[in-house]
C-alpha cells in the first residue's frame, strides 16, 4: 500500500480545484452556446465541437498534476507553446462560429497562465482579449458588444492573471516545500534509527564486556590454576573445577537472560545488596583475596536500572582487580549519605595510570553513570592502591 503525504494530498486538492474551473467554464460555455443559438447567428456544433476539443486539450496538462514543481517552475519551451497554440486555436474556432463562446476567455486565460510564465502569459492573455471585437468588426455585427467585452477582458485580465499565478506559486512552493519536509523527515527518522543502533550496540558492548567476558576471564584463569594444582593439591582443584562449572552455568544464565531483557538475573532473584556479596564472594573464592564487605541496611530500595549501575560498577572494579592489582585486600562499601546511595570499592594494590586507559572497562562505566545521573570518581596510585567511588543522587 502507498502512503500519501500532505504535500500531495494538498497540491492534488488544489488541482482538482483548478480542473474543476476548467471543466465547468466550457460546459457552462456550451450551455450558453445552446440557449442562445437563436439569438446569435454561427454554427452551433462547429462551435460545440472546438470547445469539446478545448476540454480534451486542456487534459494535456493532467500528467503534470502529480508534479507541482512542474507548474511552480514554467518556461516558454516547446510543450507549453504547442499548448498554449492548440488552447488559442480551438478557442477562435468556436468563438467564430457562435460568439457566445466568448465567455470561455475566463478558461483560456487559466489554461494559459497554468503554462507559460508571468510576462508572456499576459502578452498572450492581452491578445487574445481582443478576439470578440476583431470577430465583431469581421461581422460588421454586435461591434459596440465586442468593443465592450474586449476593454473588460483587457482590464480584468491582470487581475485574473495574478490570482491565477499567484496560487500556482504559492501551491507549488508549498508542495515543494512540504516535500522537502517530508524527506527531511524522513531523513531524522533514519538518522534516528542509526543513532539508536549505535546506542543499542555500545550498550550491548558493555553488557556483554560487564557479563559474559568476565564470566570467561574467570573460567580461563581458573582453568590455568587447575593443570598445575592436580598434582600439587587435587583438594584445590576440584574445589576450582567446582567454581569454573558454576562460573559457566551463570554466563550461562546471563546469556539467556541478556537476550530477554538484558537485566542482571541476580537482581531478579535478591536485593542489590546480596548481588554485590555474591560477586564479593565469587572474587574471594577464586583468587583467595581478602575481600570485606560492608552494606548499609538503610540503603533505599532502587530502580532496576540504578541497581543495574551500581552492579555493573562492582564487577569493572572486581574485575580490574583479579587482572591488573595485584592486591591482597578489597574493600566494597555500600552506604547511604546526605546526597544519595555511594558505592566504593578500594583495594591495595599497584593503581594504574587513570588516563591511559582502553577498552570497554571505565568508558563503559562512566556511560551507564550518566545515563542514570550519578557521578563517578577514580583515583588511583602506586602507593594507595585504586578506588572507585559511584554516587546515585537521592
Amino acid at each position: 500500500m502507498t502512503t500519501r503525504g500532505p504535500a500531495a494530498v494538498g497540491w492534488d486538492s488544489w488541482v482538482r480545484i483548478w480542473a474543476a474551473y476548467v471543466v465547468g467554464g466550457i460546459l457552462a460555455t456550451g450551455v450558453l452556446v445552446v440557449v442562445l443559438r437563436r439569438e446569435f447567428a454561427g454554427n452551433m456544433w462547429t462551435s460545440l465541437a472546438a470547445l469539446a476539443g478545448l476540454l480534451a486539450w486542456s487534459a494535456l496538462l493532467a500528467p503534470r498534476r502529480n508534479n507541482p514543481e512542474a507548474f511552480y517552475r514554467r518556461a516558454v519551451n516547446r510543450n507549453s507553446v504547442l499548448f498554449v497554440a492548440g488552447v488559442l486555436v480551438l478557442f477562435l474556432v468556436a468563438a467564430w462560429w457562435s460568439p457566445q463562446a466568448n465567455a470561455a476567455l475566463m478558461v483560456v486565460y487559466a489554461l494559459i497562465y497554468m503554462a507559460l510564465p508571468v510576462r508572456s502569459a499576459i502578452l498572450v492573455a492581452c491578445a487574445i482579449s481582443f478576439t470578440p471585437l476583431v470577430y465583431s468588426l469581421i461581422s460588421q455585427t454586435e461591434v459596440p458588444m465586442g468593443l465592450t467585452i474586449s476593454l473588460i477582458s483587457v482590464v480584468f485580465n491582470p487581475a485574473i492573471g495574478a490570482t491565477i499565478t499567484l496560487a500556482i506559486d504559492r501551491g507549488g512552493q508549498l508542495a515543494v516545500l512540504l516535500h522537502e519536509l517530508e524527506g527531511s523527515r524522513a531523513d531524522v527518522a533514519r538518522l534516528s534509527r542509526e543513532a539508536g543502533t549505535a546506542d543499542e550496540r555500545a550498550r550491548l558492548a558493555r553488557e556483554i564486556h560487564d557479563t559474559l567476558t568476565q564470566g570467561f576471564t574467570g573460567i580461563a584463569a581458573l582453568a590455568q590454576a587447575v593443570e598445575s594444582e592436580f598434582d600439587a593439591d587435587p583438594a584445590v582443584a576440584r574445589r576450582h573445577i567446582a567454581l569454573i562449572e558454576a562460573t559457566a552455568r551463570e554466563n550461562l544464565v546471563e546469556a539467556r537472560t541478556m537476550v530477554e531483557a538484558l537485566t542482571p538475573p541476580e537482581l531478579g532473584t535478591g536485593p542489590l545488596a546480596e548481588s554485590v556479596r555474591r560477586r564479593c564472594r565469587r572474587l574471594a573464592d577464586e583468587t583467595g583475596i581478602d575481600v570485606v564487605v560492608q552494606l548499609d541496611p538503610t540503603v533505599p530500595q532502587l530502580d532496576t536500572a540504578t541497581e543495574v549501575v551500581l552492579l555493573r560498577a562492582v564487577q569493572e572494579a572486581l574485575t580490574n582487580v583479579r587482572k591488573h592489582a595485584h592486591a591482597d585486600s578489597v574493600h566494597v562499601t555500600l552506604t547511604r549519605t546526605d546526597l544519595g546511595v555511594r558505592l566504593s570499592v578500594a583495594d591495595n594494590g599497584i593503581g594504574f595510570d587513570i588516563d591511559d586507559t582502553d577498552g570497554f572497562g571505565l568508558p563503559g562505566l562512566y556511560s551507564r553513570a550518566r545515563e542514570i545521573g550519578a557521578t563517578v570518581t577514580v583515583t588511583s596510585g602506586s602507593s594507595t592502591g585504586t578506588r572507585v567511588d559511584i554516587v546515585v543522587p537521592a
